[in-house]
């Protein structure tokens, strides 16, 4: 056979692939169909598309890791925390909760103090440079999350929220530290 049969018959071995957009939407309802764990893969699925893009991001932009914004995140809405408390309330690994402290005082993001209620304990404070770090980061995040829920109405993005907030009420009975 010549080269021209072989590349014919090659090309007849090959299977036919529809187009990327085509191609996710068919493999991703394959996956979710009769798939054991529905929920939690849905949920896993919304949450690593939602932060995968923005930590990238981050990271590339303002050499900030995911565990360190989790730390500013956390000291914006609650102040006087300490690296174990955060741990707790996020579900991170307190290694890299700690490690990523380490890293936010280097770069003098936070500053660690003695607790005045408590001399035993260290809180955890932001530094201006630390605020002005989280409000320029911060936008990606709310576009993202507007982006995500476009789909939803008024109420329905309520009514997610309601049940979100019930799983994560009962979260004592399911959510362990590893």
């Amino acid at each position: 056979m010549n080269r021209r049969s072989n590349a014919v018959l090659d090309r007849q071995d090959t299977s036919w692939q529809p187009a990327g957009e085509v191609l996710h939407r068919l493999v991703l309802e394959a996956i979710l169909k009769d798939n054991p764990i529905p929920l939690a893969y849905r949920i896993n699925y919304v949450a690593n598309f939602y932060v995968g893009p923005l930590v990238a991001q981050m990271e590339k932009r303002f050499k900030l890791t995911r565990p360190e914004w989790i730390v500013l995140f956390c000291l914006t809405q609650q102040s006087r925390l300490n690296a174990q408390l955060i741990s707790m309330v996020t579900g991170r690994p307190k290694t890299s909760i700690a490690s990523a402290v380490k890293q936010l005082q280097a770069k003098k993001l936070i500053t660690r103090k003695t607790d005045i209620a408590d001399s035993r304990r260290r809180v955890l404070y932001l530094t201006e440079a630390g605020r002005s770090l989280y409000k320029s980061i911060l936008g990606s995040f709310v576009a993202r999350e507007a982006e995500m829920l476009a789909s939803l109405d008024p109420d329905e993005r309520r009514q997610l929220m309601h049940l979100f907030d019930k799983i994560i009420k009962n979260a004592r009975s399911w959510a362990k530290p590893y």
